[in-house]
């Protein structure tokens, strides 16, 4: 990620939920960048998932201040991405747009898209590999959240992990 784009970063729920599951979302709130969630994650995550991974974090980073709740001003776009993706992946990429941030997706085809518009693009590997590099997470510690991940029914082949684990200092 570059200067510019990962001092903000718009996340998707799959995301933030992969990171309860890794016991790692603590990176969010130490990480030195403006973590934004679309009001339409924060629902899907915090109030239709209650008591579900990711709830009772994102609620808690939110109350904190450590994570913005924001809804996206361009809803023609919103609408426009919304078929084929979710309404929490489209509010995430109209965010990351209006806001120039990187947006953290992991959904293949949202992925796809957000490249398709220019977008800075990573996902939950990224973002921990990310919180690795500013040493707010130890290299045990971003191998035990990917084999947690990966035991949780996250899909990271051993060639991902193996390929992570070449590419640290």
């Amino acid at each position: 990620m570059d200067s510019r784009t990962d001092r903000c970063l718009v996340l998707d729920s799959s995301v933030i939920i992969a990171l309860a599951e890794a016991n790692a979302t603590d990176v969010l709130a130490a990480l030195d960048a403006e973590i934004i969630v679309p009001r339409a994650v924060y629902e899907e995550v915090v109030v239709r998932g209650r008591g579900r991974p990711g709830s009772r974090e994102l609620e808690d980073l939110a109350g904190r201040g450590k994570v913005r709740v924001l809804e996206p001003r361009d809803r023609a776009l919103v609408e426009a991405l919304h078929d084929p993706l979710g309404m929490g992946e489209s509010e995430a990429i109209a965010l990351a747009v209006e806001r120039g941030c990187t947006v953290v997706l992991d959904d293949r085809i949202a992925r796809l898209k957000a490249k398709s518009m220019g977008l800075r693009v990573t996902g939950t590997i990224g973002l921990l590999r990310l919180a690795y590099d500013k040493g707010l997470l130890g290299k045990d510690r971003l191998v035990q959240a990917l084999r947690d991940l990966r035991d949780r029914g996250f899909r990271i082949p051993d060639e991902i992990i193996d390929e992570v684990l070449k590419k640290l200092k």
